[in-house]
């Protein structure tokens, strides 16, 4: 059964609020006039880091649990491109890697200070106060998504921070994702901003709740706060 225009708006409008469905709309129509051309709307949450696992020690079990400060073969079985994976970490960033029987299921990539996002133009700074961490890229292989190495990546993930004081891991997620939002939510993060940045060939222009609210050209340098 083939869903008509009108019946995909109304199901983008239930999903997503009527607003949000207007800008994915208006992204996909820009995409589909140049690949050079987007509107991105992203979401800044903030997950506050657990004294207490969300799992009881016996679930999950078969994972383990590696950090990587620097590129080693291991990491191309998550399928990113080497000159992506040199750059995180010339950048200072470190990857938290899961494996079930030695075969890589997850990742969560994480780094301090600041980073320089790789999808639009702009550079998220955190306080400077050493609580808080950025994450990134996480990830979990379709075959565990139903299982039990999301919550487990994560409890891995506050075991690793909590010794060095770090209380928020803050990341961006597309306001077009839904899920990926609702997961982070459902974990106990909690929502510190917005930013929307229109791609048009070379130029872009970002609108945010956050320092500095508005940039138009360059690398902006947007203060996140948790």
């Amino acid at each position: 059964m083939t869903i008509k225009p009108l019946q995909r708006l109304q199901l983008l409008v239930r999903e997503l609020g009527a607003l949000t469905a207007i800008l994915y709309a208006t992204d996909q129509l820009l995409r589909r006039i140049s690949p050079r051309c987007k509107l991105v709307y992203y979401r800044f949450v903030a997950q506050p880091v657990r004294d207490q696992p969300r799992l009881a020690p016996h679930r999950g079990k078969g994972f383990e649990f590696q950090l990587l400060r620097r590129a080693e073969p291991t990491l191309a079985a998550l399928d990113r491109p080497p000159e992506v994976i040199q750059r995180r970490f010339a950048q200072g960033a470190h990857c938290l890697m899961s494996t079930k029987q030695q075969t890589v299921v997850g990742c969560i990539w994480f780094m301090q200070q600041a980073y320089l996002e790789d999808e639009v133009r702009v550079e998220y700074v955190l306080p400077s106060d050493g609580r808080c961490v950025w994450d990134f890229d996480v990830f979990v292989q379709p075959s565990e998504r139903l299982g039990w190495l999301f919550a487990k990546q994560w409890d891995a993930f506050d075991r690793l921070l909590q010794p060095l004081g770090v209380r928020y891991s803050v990341s961006r997620i597309s306001a077009f994702n839904q899920r990926s939002l609702a997961s982070h939510v459902g974990l106990g993060a909690h929502h510190c901003g917005r930013a929307l940045f229109l791609c048009l060939g070379p130029m872009q222009w970002m609108v945010s709740s956050v320092y500095p609210y508005l940039a138009w050209g360059g690398r902006p340098r947007l203060s996140i706060r948790p």
